[in-house]
């Protein structure tokens, strides 16, 4: 039972920042657009560097949700599957940036990792 509690609470903190990167989503929506959950996930790294919020407090829902993130995408395929014709006279287009973007954040992925590896190894050994 306390572990249900635990999760639920961990769902519960997500849940909350999600709903405030939302809110500061309609506010600023005249000046620019940047969808809420993004800016849920800047407050919460944010939160997180600055231990406002642990990561002990949301771990286990995030391993969880990592788990099973490809079914998060089923809908998403199944729904550009469903609408192939407004795309396909786009497709070699949308197919190319796809690519391009992929390739990109793959990119840059592994070059900020490789970055916060050097970072932590130099902060470890200076204790």
């Amino acid at each position: 039972m306390q572990k249900i509690i635990k999760i639920l609470l961990q769902i519960a903190i997500i849940y909350v920042i999600y709903i405030i990167g939302n809110y500061i989503s309609k506010i600023i929506s005249p000046i620019i657009i940047i969808p809420g959950s993004l800016i849920g996930m800047m407050i919460l790294f944010i939160f997180l560097c600055t231990n406002i919020v642990k990561l002990s407090m949301i771990v286990d829902t995030g391993n969880f949700l990592l788990k099973y993130m490809g079914l998060f995408f089923v809908p998403l395929v199944v729904g550009i599957m469903d609408s192939f014709e407004l795309i396909q006279d786009n497709f070699l287009q949308l197919l190319i940036i796809l690519v391009i973007s992929c390739i990109s954040v793959m990119f840059v992925s592994c070059k900020v990792t490789d970055l916060l590896i050097i970072f932590f190894r130099k902060e470890q050994n200076y204790d």
